[in-house]
């Protein structure tokens, strides 16, 4: 029944042993349940190899082009550079935060490497510069204007200040194209081309857009996972064939591996998947799917980045639905103009003035770094429970 799920985990036991080998002691307990069907079993190994090599392909890569590395820093100070292992990452005289997929000029000394500058990759660059140009005639305010492309196209210029107000309130996540952000425009998409009476049709175009806005933007790992989720679950609407979510969750997880091993360092793959996670575990209504995505999120925030705040269950309640018909307003004010030119200020100065009004409240952070040996034990002892609860739940029901 969830033999895809344990067929996606064996796939990262095996990307993740390419950098640690003892990791790959994980793949006892998970084939233990299989040691009566040799063929399941057979399809797990073949799995687990799978993840190793396309990890070991994607990590050959030992030449740098003019002192230029691809490097992943995934706690501070610490990163994997491709073709070369794990260093001490520095920028400059401080230590480098988590920041994942940049191409970094720098040299070394000794076990560190000390970055001088780096670029990342931005997504396709006539979409961005059109984007760009469709914006400046639909907003009415730069702070606007920054915080549209940043959500549309990840291209965030927006300042510090506005940077540090939105992370220290916990609605950071919506500055960066999200899982949710694809989500809402597959629903809009499929919404407009059902009422044209496309019918079924509708989730295929649908899934065609969000693959193609997948492309523009760079293929960023929580765009790659919701557009991967959303064609699973379109196709067996399509095919009139229910499937679980978990399986979705776990087979876009083993496929976002394949697709790229290194992502395993990513702090926004992981916190994407965390939170969809728990969201999943926790279907009975939004309230509880936030509540457990934020459970399950908060301590990989906290491994990456030392805090987290005290007021992210509610504020993202406020905030995310305010996120949704914005984004809706902004996209129909750049193709139409007025009146949405209006409703797109309007909702972004509530959501501004929102998460401003929380940040004034000077409200202390959580401040705790999360041992990364403590994660897999915590989300699994978690996950029992609930999983424990909502069995004893049904049969007393």
């Amino acid at each position: 029944m969830y033999y895809p799920s344990i067929c996606a985990l064996a796939v990262f036991i095996g990307s993740f042993s390419r950098f640690v080998p003892w990791f790959m002691v994980f793949f006892i307990p998970l084939s233990v349940p299989l040691y009566r069907n040799l063929k399941a079993l057979l399809g797990l190994i073949l799995c687990m190899l799978l993840g190793y090599l396309r990890a070991h392909i994607r990590t050959m890569d030992t030449l740098s082009r003019n002192g230029v590395y691809e490097v992943y820093i995934f706690d501070a100070g610490k990163g994997y550079i491709v073709g070369k292992g794990f260093y001490n990452i520095m920028f400059g005289n401080r230590m480098a935060y988590p920041i994942s997929g940049i191409f970094a000029h720098g040299e070394f000394k000794g076990d560190t490497f000390v970055v001088k500058d780096y670029v990342r990759t931005l997504g396709f660059k006539p979409f961005i510069n059109l984007i760009d140009k469709m914006l400046i005639k639909s907003t009415y305010s730069e702070r606007q204007y920054k915080f549209a492309k940043a959500v549309i196209t990840g291209v965030r210029d927006i300042d510090p200040e506005t940077k540090k107000m939105f992370y220290d309130t916990g609605t950071g996540h919506i500055l960066a194209i999200s899982g949710l952000h694809v989500g809402i425009i597959f629903v809009g998409i499929s919404f407009l081309f059902r009422f044209l009476r496309f019918g079924n049709v509708s989730l295929l175009i649908s899934c065609l857009i969000v693959w193609i806005y997948a492309f523009l933007v760079g293929f960023m790992p929580s765009v790659v996972r919701a557009s991967i989720m959303l064609t699973l679950y379109s196709l067996s609407k399509l095919v009139s064939r229910p499937v679980k979510p978990m399986n979705v969750f776990f087979l876009a997880f083993g496929i976002c591996i394949l697709w790229e091993p290194l992502w395993i360092f990513s702090p926004s793959f992981w916190l994407s998947f965390s939170a969809i996670y728990g969201f999943i575990l926790l279907p009975k209504n939004i309230l509880t799917s936030i509540f457990g995505a934020s459970m399950f999120s908060t301590p990989f925030a906290l491994y990456f980045f030392g805090k987290s705040a005290i007021l992210t269950l509610p504020i993202n309640l406020l905030v995310i639905p305010i996120m949704a018909l914005f984004l809706y307003s902004q996209i129909l004010a750049m193709l139409i103009g007025y009146p949405f030119t209006y409703s797109a200020e309007l909702l972004f100065d509530m959501l501004y003035n929102i998460v401003k009004w929380v940040y004034n409240l000077n409200l202390p952070m959580v401040e705790f770094k999360f041992p990364a040996y403590l994660l897999p034990a915590y989300i699994i002892l978690l996950s029992v429970v609930i999983m424990l609860y909502k069995k004893y739940a049904n049969k007393t029901a």
